[in-house]
């Protein structure tokens, strides 16, 4: 966040298009740059057009990386922005209440539905630490960031705390800060978001997939092994919060009232590290590949040479 007084009303250049605002050494686009201090309520369609003039007549010269800082929600900004930019990836940001980890999971899923792999969690108003005694405290329930990156397979999860330093007017924190505080979590999100774009530009793949072969669930891997699981032992380890108290873990069902004859009737990926699966039940789940591989192993499954398939 830049300071008020460093904002200035943005102007189009001789070619036609928008000279950005350059803060600290970094160009900078925003609607609220072309009328600074007015309020205006614009409506989808509206908004829409003023995202994809931002994005396509922008002049920003030579970047490394473009940031794009989206509200809240699944609207017609971020469907705009996924079909006018080649986004490479997303970084989701959540708070630990429930309603937040919803509407963040509805994110995640559109965001695979358009082809933009989510690589990184960022979880807001984790904890704060005292400043007479140093001591940090859940404000919330703890681990939202971790089960929304368990659920998904999403790699790297960044906690940052309830801080009044962060808010403060004057030479943004990660500007002003040179050691302690956040400061430490902020490198750690930068560096982790350039080496996810690099995984991406090298085409990493997780190596495993998933397939149905009747009552049994085959883990692959890229290298011909393979795993059959048992589809009802996966099912009773379902995370979902149907099945499963979201922060305790405990069982919300009675194993007895599983279907000994429940099977996967289709499976499709969710991301790059998770696999959507629908029972024949009518119960819908969503597994990461690292929690499939815990399962078969789990019930004494090991990995043995695949067979080839018909």
């Amino acid at each position: 966040m830049i300071p008020p007084d460093a904002i200035e009303k943005v102007y189009a250049s001789e070619s036609g298009g928008i000279i950005p605002l350059q803060y600290e050494g970094a160009p900078l686009m925003s609607a609220g740059f072309l009328r600074p201090g007015d309020f205006a309520a614009v409506r989808g369609p509206m908004a829409s057009a003023m995202v994809q003039q931002m994005l396509t007549t922008t002049e920003w010269g030579d970047l490394d990386v473009l940031l794009i800082d989206m509200p809240p929600g699944t609207g017609d900004i971020h469907l705009t922005v996924a079909q006018q930019a080649k986004v490479d990836a997303a970084i989701v940001v959540t708070t630990p209440q429930v309603l937040s980890l919803v509407d963040v999971e509805k994110g995640i899923r559109m965001f695979d539905q358009v082809k933009i792999p989510t690589v990184a969690i960022v979880e807001n108003m984790s904890f704060f630490v005292c400043s007479s005694c140093g001591a940090q405290h859940e404000v919330f329930q703890r681990g939202a960031g971790e089960k929304l990156a368990e659920d998904f397979g999403i790699q790297r999860v960044f906690r940052f705390p309830l801080d009044s330093a962060l808010s403060r007017p004057g030479l943004p924190y990660v500007l002003a800060a040179s050691e302690g505080g956040s400061i430490d979590e902020f490198r750690r999100l930068a560096s982790g978001a350039v080496a996810a774009l690099e995984e991406l530009r090298t085409r990493f793949q997780p190596g495993l997939r998933l397939e149905v072969n009747g009552a049994l669930l085959i883990l692959k891997t890229s290298e011909t092994q393979e795993m059959a699981i048992p589809a009802r032992e996966v099912l009773l380890e379902c995370r979902s919060a149907k099945m499963r108290d979201e922060f305790t873990g405990k069982r919300l069902f009675r194993e007895e009232d599983i279907p000994q004859n429940v099977v996967a009737t289709k499976v499709s990926t969710a991301g790059r590290y998770a696999v959507n699966i629908d029972w024949s039940n009518s119960h819908k789940s969503l597994f990461s590949y690292d929690l499939l591989a815990q399962v078969a192993e789990a019930s004494g499954q090991v990995w043995h040479a695949a067979t080839a398939s018909e």
